[in-house]
């Protein structure tokens, strides 16, 4: 149901991106959305790179700005929760590398910063949802 929900912000948000590309700076809603939930909980990569693929196709026209990244951050969460042990900074690196790859594709400093202070209390709140949930 969270992803569901989730999925559908995100196309709400590529609309608003669509919508107010010129008018004024606003986050990438979709991908705070999908990046959110993927740091969340990894196993949302099933539904999270097909909506990425969509988000990239429908705002940039190749899948290439934001995929690639997407699909490499479950691997390398499970790399660092064994390596490091599961943790908040490098998960944070993770947000940080994703959002900042915008900057080459158009995407300016003070959007970016916005997309990243979108995504950290989607995190927060999305991470509270998955803890509440039963097994």
């Amino acid at each position: 149901m969270i992803g569901l929900v989730i999925i559908v912000l995100a196309f709400l948000g590529i609309s608003m991106n669509l919508a107010f590309s010129s008018a004024l700076t606003q986050p990438d809603w979709a991908l705070a959305l999908l990046l959110a939930s993927l740091l969340a909980r990894r196993k949302n990569w099933i539904w999270v790179l097909p909506a990425a693929l969509l988000h990239d196709l429908i705002l940039h026209w190749t899948f290439t700005v934001s995929l690639p990244v997407l699909a490499v951050i479950p691997f390398a969460m499970i790399y660092f929760d064994q390596h490091l042990g599961p943790g908040l900074p490098q998960r944070f690196a993770l947000l940080l590398l994703a959002v900042l790859l915008l900057l080459p594709w158009g995407w300016g400093f003070s959007a970016c910063l916005l997309t990243l202070c979108l995504c950290i209390p989607i995190w927060h709140f999305l991470t509270r949802q998955y803890a509440q949930q039963p097994a």
